[in-house]
């Protein structure tokens, strides 16, 4: 079984934002067509608004966390920017998005219609703007169910409480709705009817709707100091690597320095900011105001844990995630491709998935290193924000499987900060790209990630240092493992 999932959804992505770029001044010019702005209006919320949260929260709906099937459904790229009512980009507005999937279902706990909905959809995404005022969301058209056109509602949450509440329409698909035509502003009604157009050249049939949502609000010159607020993270695992995203969560961008792990202990808070998990300290390895990097502390049970930021604004609303004492999951390059590197240095994937290094596809019968994160504990044991002197097998054995073949594990085991490396060979496989799962102590990893597969022998140069740096480079970029 081969998997060509979302190769042509990254076709889409180039596509998408090489059209945003033809935007030019419309995305950079601040202020631009101030004067012609109409504040987007208020609409009702619905009564579909989740009620109970999935378990992902980012800005692509049409995949669910880590999983491997996509929801159904035409896929629609949204994009724009929240603006105050003078033109003025608004930094860190929570915008949150939910619709109904294809088969016309929300995932409110009444919101399925006919008892159907699609588990693949994610229903409901959010998203934190930065400096421009831009949001991006990768959905679907939504669907239809009785009494409404096709809708997405819309919540945006400015820092400080201000919120607005609207919904945004198919322009052609407007027909006869109740909450459309409650407004009774011609500029305003047009405001949230927007087309949805074809990207050019999408082999899918993607489409793209740029909305502006415009605020009855102004920016203020000094915005006064807030607090950090937690807007969103995934599952965590024992001593893993884990993204907290939100907005004012540090001053600075950057990562930890090496003068700043002392003693093989890597450092709990830079620059002021410090992360509390299940009320221990984490490792900080990188801030900035929208996204903290940590490694987890140790857990011995698998509960909900409290999560809180703190800086010199203070700290931020306990936030709440599941922390697990095994979350296993592979690191990837771009493309959902697999961190993977050959025995002899040379990156693995399809030519030119990196700019500036020579990746290769994988031959049957070579020895391949992977790296993942939350695998569990070792022996010896090393304790998290600890620096491994020493490579440690994992306690738990690791079954890794590409496609359907159950591989050789010659070595499983911590190497780095949170880092897990696993040394397989590759099984004998047509040309294609597979994917790559993994299973310890009764747990499997969910992320979809593939290997590339070529039994030709490609036209490929002997690896150098260089190759081994340049995965070093990569591994701690993705994986944030540090120095």
């Amino acid at each position: 079984m081969r998997f060509e999932k979302r190769n042509l959804s990254t076709l889409d992505r180039r596509r998408f934002i090489t059209a945003l770029a033809a935007g030019g001044a419309f995305f950079t010019e601040k202020g631009l067509f101030a004067q012609a702005l109409t504040l987007t209006p208020a609409q009702t919320e619905g009564p579909y608004y989740p009620n109970v949260l999935p378990l992902d929260s980012d800005n692509d709906l049409l995949v669910i966390n880590n999983n491997i099937t996509p929801g159904l459904g035409t896929v629609a790229w949204l994009s724009g920017r929240v603006l105050d009512r003078t033109g003025k980009p608004v930094r860190n507005a929570t915008v949150e998005i939910w619709q109904a999937d294809d088969g016309g279902s929300y995932i409110h706990t009444s919101g399925a219609l006919n008892g159907r909905r699609d588990s693949n959809f994610q229903g409901w995404g959010r998203f934190v703007t930065a400096s421009d005022g831009a949001y991006l969301f990768r959905t679907i058209k939504p669907g239809l169910y009785p009494g409404r056109v096709r809708h997405v509602h819309a919540k945006v949450t400015i820092p400080g409480g201000t919120t607005l509440i609207t919904q945004l329409y198919v322009e052609g698909e407007t027909g006869s709705d109740g909450v459309l035509n409650g407004i009774t502003n011609a500029a305003q009604r047009a405001s949230v009817i927007r087309p949805w157009s074809p990207i050019a050249g999408s082999p899918i049939g993607a489409l793209a709707v740029n909305w502006d949502i415009v605020m009855g609000y102004t920016v203020p010159e000094t915005p006064a100091a807030t607090r950090p607020t937690l807007v969103s993270m995934a599952g965590a695992g024992s001593g893993s690597w884990l993204e907290i995203h939100g907005s004012g969560l540090a001053p600075t961008t950057r990562t930890w320095r090496s003068n700043e792990i002392v003693n093989g202990k890597l450092p709990e808070s830079l620059d002021g900011v410090s992360v509390r998990i299940n009320n221990q300290p984490a490792s900080v390895y990188y801030i900035s105001p929208t996204q903290v990097n940590v490694l987890t502390p140790d857990t011995t049970i698998d509960a909900n844990a409290p999560v809180t930021v703190t800086n010199s604004n203070g700290t931020s609303a306990e936030a709440t995630v599941a922390f697990k004492r095994l979350k296993p999951s592979f690191f990837q390059f771009p493309n959902e491709n697999a961190a993977a590197v050959r025995s002899d240095g040379a990156l693995i994937g399809p030519s030119g998935l990196f700019d500036g290094a020579v990746t290769v596809p994988a031959k049957p019968g070579d020895i391949v290193l992977l790296s993942g994160t939350g695998f569990g504990p070792t022996s010896p044991g090393i304790a998290a924000g600890q620096v491994p002197t020493a490579p440690a097998a994992t306690t738990n054995a690791v079954k890794i499987q590409i496609d359907t073949k159950e591989v050789a594990v010659a070595f499983a085991g911590l190497t780095g900060a949170g880092l897990y490396q696993f040394n397989i060979t590759v099984p004998d496989l047509a040309d294609g790209d597979y994917p790559v799962t993994a299973e310890v102590g009764g747990v499997r990893t969910e992320k979809f990630v593939k290997l590339r597969i070529q039994k030709a022998a490609s036209a490929e140069r002997r690896p150098i240092k260089a190759d081994k740096a340049k995965y070093a480079l990569l591994l701690q970029r993705i994986a944030s493992v540090g120095a």
